[in-house]
């Protein structure tokens, strides 16, 4: 028996992403809407399966550098037969990423997820819209005429306004998992994207369930409420830069516990930009706390930061008493969390301003009025304040539903901020961009998140079948989940690797490290996955 040089490569979780993907239909699907017009070898479905094996392997590896990725992976094991990583170069994937392209990776990705949907009914009864910005540096191409995108400076939603940015438009259901992205140019309002994603969802959806359509504070505005009118009910906090917000957030009302101790609510009726719609006026508890403790660090921050601002606004002098006084009193309005805990006020006899030098004998002096004041906190604001912390107004045009049905809805919308959270991680390096051409950005992006598609269709179908067959799996520490991340469930596969033999001058493949608990998750995700592990 002899092993066959360079033949120990690894498999790992990449056997999950790769029958994850054969079952979902996503390389046919792509085969059949991107046919293959060049030299290459793999079809631009298998190149995008391969460019989702590099994303979800969490290594970093740039475009040029894939060959050498796949060199310690069993590449004809999980693409194909007689696919070498030496197929896999930078051209082809260049390629592909133009194919993509030029055909729209927003179409390329709703076409996707539209086939996935006939096969899987993980739900869409609730979505959630949000964007989010990806800097970048460097220069790009800009000389071709039809550009998908355009990498300029905007609004950074990570505090990067130095950086040139895109954004990424994404929508997923109540799992999290992705139904809509698409790439956008980095000045793109958010109020104009919202809305816009949110009518181009409605006609690519056609489901007969009640579809509950939510986004963050930017989407509500009086011409987005009117634009959507009644034809889908839609969920969203209310800015309190709205008058009506305001004056909601800050009255005295009679509040309502809800079944979760930890918040209560009151509901209000209103006809903003036209449209009848419920507000609910909620109070967290927690939030309250956590803001409470917020305000207090800044109170001592900004106490001294004021007192010396107070103490340089006076120090120049007064012509007359009056006007001192209404000075102070003038920065006492504008900064009502303080009071005026001493005021003296003092007379000097001074030259005419401008004029240097001793006072002559019988010269005439001005008398000028100086300051001397200190300040303290206003504690009846400050308590004013902190009894009003902890509110929030989310709105919705179903005029009849349940408030706790409302709050429950919309705290998932951090399933689209996780969304994005992985997308950003560091360890997921599919999110870096190391192109210069905006198109090929774009496609990237569209692969970015197909990745995410992938990770979080594992995620949901290992806990959607844990919990029906009333089973469970180990977790982190030693105990037993039903809900484990999709992130551990990658790790539990990290040994497995692929050797081969020639035995009696025939080749033997063998999968090393494989056991129970891999057999068992295996059988979890089903037979695509099963084959790759058996």
């Amino acid at each position: 028996m002899e092993i066959i040089e360079d033949s120990n490569v690894t498999i790992a979780h990449l056997g999950i992403v790769s029958g994850i993907m054969d079952s979902l239909g996503i390389p046919q699907y792509i085969d059949s809407v991107l046919p293959k017009k060049s030299q290459h070898k793999v079809s631009w479905g298998t190149a995008t399966k391969a460019l989702i094996l590099n994303g979800l392997g969490f290594n970093e590896r740039r475009l040029f550098l894939m060959p050498e990725y796949f060199d310690d992976l069993a590449t004809e094991h999980l693409l194909g037969e007689g696919i070498r990583s030496e197929d896999l170069n930078q051209y082809m994937f260049g390629d592909c990423l133009e194919a993509i392209a030029a055909y729209g990776p927003t179409r390329l990705f709703t076409g996707i997820t539209l086939n996935i949907m006939k096969q899987i009914k993980f739900g869409t009864h609730r979505l959630h819209y949000d964007t989010t910005t990806i800097n970048v540096t460097g220069e790009y191409d800009q000389t071709f005429n039809t550009r998908l995108i355009e990498i300029v400076r905007g609004h950074s939603k990570d505090h990067r306004n130095d950086l040139k940015q895109f954004i990424i438009s994404l929508v997923t259901n109540q799992h999290g998992i992705p139904l809509f992205m698409e790439p956008l140019s980095g000045n793109i309002s958010d109020k104009k994207t919202l809305i816009r994603t949110i009518l181009e969802v409605r006609q690519n959806l056609i489901t007969d369930e009640t579809v509950y359509h939510m986004a963050d504070s930017a989407f509500y505005s009086a011409d987005n409420i009117s634009s959507i009118g009644d034809m889908c009910f839609w969920i969203t906090r209310v800015p309190e830069l709205i008058k009506e917000a305001h004056v909601l957030v800050t009255s005295d009302v009679v509040w309502v516990p809800c079944s979760d101790s930890r918040y209560s609510y009151s509901v209000f009726e209103s006809s903003y930009g036209g449209i009848p719609q419920r507000w609910i006026l909620f109070h967290s508890r927690e939030q309250q706390k956590r803001s409470i403790q917020t305000q207090m660090r800044n109170l001592v921050k900004t106490l001294e930061k004021d007192r010396i601002a107070l103490k340089k606004l006076c120090v120049t002098g007064f012509a007359c008493e009056a006007d001192a006084r209404k000075t102070v009193e003038r920065w006492l309005r504008k900064h009502p969390r303080y009071i005026l805990s001493e005021l003296i006020i003092s007379v000097k006899n001074q030259r005419t301003a401008g004029i240097r030098g001793r006072p002559k004998r019988d010269e005439v002096l001005d008398q000028v009025y100086f300051v001397s004041c200190k300040i303290d906190l206003n504690q009846d604001v400050i308590a004013r304040e902190q009894e009003q912390m902890g509110r929030f107004i989310l709105a919705s045009n179903d005029t009849t539903i349940d408030p706790e049905l409302m709050l429950t809805y919309y705290k998932e919308q951090s399933t689209v901020e996780r969304g994005f959270k992985f997308i950003k991680d560091k360890s997921f390096h599919a999110s870096e961009v190391y192109l210069e051409n905006e198109n090929r950005i774009a496609a990237l992006v569209m692969i970015t998140v197909l990745c995410l598609l992938v990770y979080s269709i594992v995620e949901w179908l290992v806990r959607k079948t844990l919990k029906e067959r009333k089973i469970t799996i180990r977790n982190q520490v030693g105990k037993s989940t039903d809900n484990p991340r999709a992130k551990w469930v990658f790790f539990l596969f990290r040994r497995v690797r692929q050797i081969t033999l020639v035995v009696d001058n025939n080749r033997v493949t063998k999968l090393l490290n494989i056991n129970e608990e891999i057999r068992g998750i295996a059988d979890l995700l089903g037979k695509e996955v099963e084959k790759y592990y058996s």
